[in-house]
């Protein structure tokens, strides 16, 4: 071969070389635009988080990085990408789903969740394919633990108490217990359970999964469908623990009268019930087959159908298409301080508590507007909150306990005007409040419905409507039916024009 050759061929090589780092710097930056949003949320959300809780995700990442340090000569790390066809499909599978949830969920966590689990696809193009698969359990688990670990109280967290309530309350209700869930609490006759956030569920499903994947990782079973299933059944079960938890608490302390006995068993309940659910999980996982250790020689061929060079430009041209699906509007917030009212009510803004200008002085966007009212002798206040999320919103009742009342009666109401409220009696039947959620196109008094038609974007902008009366009136009141109906159809109108 003459030196003219050589020549040639070391400039093709050179040639190839730059341009596979150019497909590799294309792919990385094209995944990064395509989560910037995302990624930037939890950056963020970490920054918020207590020092400990920052000291403690700083060590995990600290230990991960150490063990590849330790463990470095086990990887066999290519400086290109190579398609191997497990990593590619959860790659492209996450950052579709990361696009659709952005329009048909608003659940902060759950494309935090993709967008990592999508990192750990793009891994598995540089990675070999035994590694990868080796070290799928624990990416699954570190795309879990890092969005609920540094908002925990906030996402699923809320909804997990109200669905926990709005269950044992239906179950309360089979066995002839008069009760009904609002928010996150249990009203009865006999008093108001609350249903806080150990009682939620959410903790335990997420150490449940945890523990599953850490299982799966250590006996080395093989995801596949048989996994899937046993991974909804491990849902399922600690799902059921935890309701029947909380109804064994509400039994005691509302029902038989035993706060003490409950005090005692509240902490061993909880660990008997997870136990008891991570044992039949175990069980079931005996069900799912073994990995296989070796690398099938398919694993080392399916590299070659597509050249190194085109590859990730083919796969980088993709992710940035995805980046040029836009992001839902946001939602609007009417301006519910311009409220006019038809009938001739007497009317003075009031201005808000300091403990409300505490609590809406944190949340951006949110439109607060208080008034006083006087018709036909009939007193009383009313509060509206508009805001486009939920963490604004509360259930009255509790913010009327906390500021001295007593709750007698509470029940759903279904006024002729339209709307679906809920009625309270207060102090002995001497004060009554009215209370109900009102979106364009729907008004509701529960929380759980709220909640899902917004987080499923069916309805995105909610006004919170609370009334409270400074003397008693009947649900079938025709002063306190005029009053409903004005607010309803004047806020409406508002609602309508935004």
């Amino acid at each position: 071969m003459t030196s003219d050759n050589l020549a040639r061929l070391d400039g093709r090589s050179t040639r190839s070389g730059k341009l596979e780092q150019l497909g590799t710097a294309a792919l990385l930056l094209s995944w990064l635009l395509l989560n910037w949003t995302t990624l930037n949320w939890l950056i963020q959300t970490a920054q918020e988080i207590s020092l400990f809780n920052q000291a403690m995700l700083l060590a995990g990442v600290a230990l991960l990085v150490i063990q590849g340090v330790r463990h470095r000569q086990q990887f066999r790390v290519s400086t290109v990408p190579i398609l191997r066809w497990g990593p590619l499909l959860l790659l492209v599978s996450s950052a579709i789903g990361t696009i659709v949830t952005r329009w048909v969920l608003i659940l902060e966590q759950v494309p935090i969740v993709l967008a990592l689990l999508s990192a750990y696809g793009l891994l598995g193009l540089f990675l070999d394919s035994a590694t990868w698969r080796k070290g799928l359990p624990i990416g699954a688990a570190i795309a879990l633990i890092l969005p609920f670990g540094v908002q925990f109280t906030s996402g699923l967290g809320f909804p997990a108490r109200i669905l926990t309530a709005h269950v044992v309350e239906f179950l309360l209700k089979t066995w002839n217990v008069a009760a009904l869930s609002s928010e996150d609490i249990i009203v009865l006759d006999t008093g108001i359970a609350q249903v806080d956030f150990p009682c939620s569920g959410l903790r335990s499903l997420w150490t449940g999964t945890l523990f599953l994947l850490t299982v799966t990782w250590l006996e080395r079973r093989r995801f596949g469908l048989r996994w899937l299933m046993v991974f909804v059944a491990n849902l399922g079960i600690l799902a059921f623990a935890n309701v029947a938890r909380v109804l064994t608490m509400v039994l005691l302390v509302q029902v038989w009268n035993q706060p003490a006995l409950a005090d005692m068993l509240h902490m061993p309940l909880g660990v008997i019930a997870f136990i008891a659910a991570c044992g039949f999980t175990l069980g079931l996982l005996r069900w799912v087959p073994r990995s296989q250790a070796a690398q099938s020689r398919g694993d080392r061929d399916d590299s070659k159908l597509i050249s190194n060079s085109t590859f990730p430009f083919l796969l980088a041209a993709c992710l940035l298409a995805l980046t040029l699906v836009p992001h839902p509007p946001a939602p609007t917030v009417p301006d519910v301080t311009k409220l006019h009212w038809s009938i001739a009510a007497q009317l003075q803004t009031i201005p808000l508590t300091p403990v409300e200008q505490r609590f809406f002085a944190t949340h951006p966007g949110v439109v607060v507007h208080k008034q006083r009212f006087d018709y036909q002798g009939s007193t009383g206040s009313i509060l509206l909150v508009a805001s486009p999320s939920l963490q604004v919103h509360h259930a009255p009742e509790l913010c009327l306990i906390g500021s001295g009342f007593h709750l007698d009666h509470i029940a759903p109401q279904q006024f002729a005007a339209g709307p679906l409220t809920r009625w309270l009696s207060l102090n002995d039947k001497t004060h009554t409040a009215v209370y109900w959620f009102q979106s364009p196109n729907q008004t509701t008094g529960d929380f759980l419905t709220r909640f899902w038609q917004e987080a499923s974007r069916q309805q995105s902008s909610w006004t919170l409507v609370s009334i409270l009366f400074d003397q008693f009136h009947s649900a079938d009141d025709p002063t306190l039916q005029v009053l409903v109906a004005d607010i309803y159809r004047s806020l409406g109108q508002t609602l309508q024009k935004s």
